[in-house]
């Protein structure tokens, strides 16, 4: 059971000050699969809510993930109801479902794919060791804000073609579109951003001698004689741009922390680096989970784990506790390099709205590491992590570290 003072409902603010919300949906889980929670009035969402389903265990979730003809993302993702304009503007082809979402998604496996990441492995490389090397004489700084800092962000911003100068102000819209999600400061942060995409992705029409940039391609891509228009493209820029940007710069962060607690698992990646990599990788992710949740509405009257859901009711996928259940994953709190391949959800449930980007995630992860390794190999945690106050990214907002200087 909750202690008293616990905050146990995952829609408060103050349920992800606590000093361990983990320890919350553990405790949800040992209850039951599937709880309900109100949406009072708070600081983020002022009007409240009708209410949602928690789905906390592993199975469970994976099993609405795969059903989206029962458990559609048509009407958002987000825990907040919004409008239809506000949803597409949200989330674009993530809050599409059916033959929508296929169409769109079909397109850009056109032109991103694994090909077009690994292309991008000598730039990841490159800021990489350009992130490390403006502190490598300092002995210490902090993670987040010195090193891991703009690191993805610049790596996206490469391959879609965003100016230098306009890049800091990406950022940090991003950083307010995701840390607030789902709240009014955030829509119009990501209305900034597609308004943005869309100078950009005009410019990028016009320069038909550049036909290989990723925007180019993007515009040129076709399947079944139909193409996006240059606004959907855009909103599909502000969908990879936040989430290429935060959630890769929460797993490194995080992962470093990770690394902290456990540091025979550091100790053993570091000594055989390049064959642990793929399975450290992961599951740094899985511990990690950057993004802990995402939203379905049911299309009908239906039931999970026993439990009666009725149509348009809305159904939370807690992929941050799924992650951790005990019942998937033997120790499941720890960091284990040599734990056997289950599939975590850190990158959706399995279904069609697996992450788009996961290939782009771990080149980008296997490499900072890689590099983190060979120019500061004694670097280490020195003070306690500050997160940010998000029911949405598992992310940090500083850690400090310490290192022999080079």
């Amino acid at each position: 059971m909750h202690d008293i003072d616990t905050p146990t409902n995952p829609a408060l603010p103050e349920f992800w000050t606590q000093p361990d919300p983990q320890a919350a949906f553990a405790a949800m889980r040992q209850e039951g699969a599937v709880h309900w929670h109100d949406e009072p009035s708070s600081s983020w969402f002022p009007e409240g809510g009708r209410g949602f389903w928690s789905v906390v265990r592993y199975q469970e979730l994976v099993e609405v993930s795969r059903d989206q003809d029962t458990f559609t993302s048509a009407h958002g993702t987000e825990i907040v109801d919004m409008t239809p304009e506000m949803v597409h503007i949200f989330g674009g082809m993530l809050n599409m479902s059916g033959a929508a979402h296929a169409h769109h998604r079909a397109i850009v496996n056109r032109v991103l794919t694994p090909r077009t990441v690994e292309a991008l492995s000598d730039t990841i490389r490159a800021h990489a060791r350009r992130c490390i090397d403006r502190v490598v004489d300092k002995g210490s700084c902090d993670f987040m804000q010195d090193i891991v800092g703009d690191f993805p962000a610049q790596i996206i911003c490469e391959l879609l073609g965003v100016p230098a100068d306009d890049r800091p102000r990406l950022v940090a819209l991003t950083g307010t579109a995701l840390s607030a999600y789902g709240t009014a400061e955030a829509y119009d942060a990501m209305l900034e951003i597609i308004a943005y995409a869309e100078e950009l992705v005009a410019r990028a029409r016009e320069q038909v001698d550049d036909s290989a940039s990723f925007l180019r391609r993007l515009l040129a891509a076709e399947v079944d004689g139909q193409r996006m228009s240059d606004h959907e493209i855009a909103v599909f820029f502000a969908l990879l741009v936040t989430a290429g940007i935060e959630t890769t710069a929460t797993s490194i962060g995080q992962g470093m922390y990770a690394l902290s607690l456990h540091p025979e698992q550091r100790r053993n990646w570091q000594e055989d680096f390049h064959r642990l990599a793929p399975r450290a990788v992961e599951e740094i992710v899985r511990w990690v989970t950057p993004v802990m949740y995402f939203r379905r509405t049911a299309t009908r009257d239906t039931q999970i784990a026993g439990q009666p859901i009725a149509k348009g009711d809305k159904v939370v996928l807690w992929y941050t506790s799924a992650n951790r259940d005990e019942r998937a994953f033997e120790r499941a709190g720890e960091l284990d390099f040599e734990r056997p391949e289950e599939q975590h959800v850190a990158f959706g449930g399995g279904g069609p709205h697996f992450c788009l980007g996961a290939v782009l995630a771990r080149k980008e992860m296997t490499i900072f590491f890689e590099e983190l390794f060979a120019r500061l190999p004694d670097i280490e945690v020195s003070g306690e992590p500050v997160r940010l106050h998000s029911n949405f990214v598992n992310g940090l907002a500083s850690l400090p570290v310490r290192f022999s200087p080079a």
